[in-house]
């Protein structure tokens, strides 16, 4: 028995098939973590730690960067929203994912 098929489908049709496996990907993955409303405002090294699922050592790395989003105000936390900011603009695989996305 042949189990090979051949689908023809318009690219509205194509691009509607993207769109719901991206949201089934994304809802399954949303599920997984922790909403991020209920973060604290601010973490510590050690939240932050395992919330990026980052060693000890690359931990200290982003702790030393000028562009992480370290306070020192009040002891050494990372606001959690800048946090978030910051991830998206220094991960080079998000911007590549969100500009083929921003095509369907």
């Amino acid at each position: 028995m042949d189990t090979n098929m051949i689908v023809t489908l318009t690219v509205e049709d194509l691009r509607q098939v993207f769109r719901e496996e991206i949201r089934s990907e994304v809802h399954a993955a949303v599920k997984q973590l922790a909403p991020r409303e209920e973060l604290p405002r601010f973490l510590t090294r050690e939240e932050a730690k395992i919330l990026l699922r980052v060693s000890e050592t690359k931990m200290s790395e982003l702790m030393g960067r000028t562009d992480f989003p370290v306070c020192r105000e009040f002891g050494v936390k990372i606001n959690t929203d800048e946090l978030f900011k910051w991830v998206e603009a220094n991960t080079p695989a998000l911007h590549k994912r969100h500009h083929s996305l921003s095509v369907i």
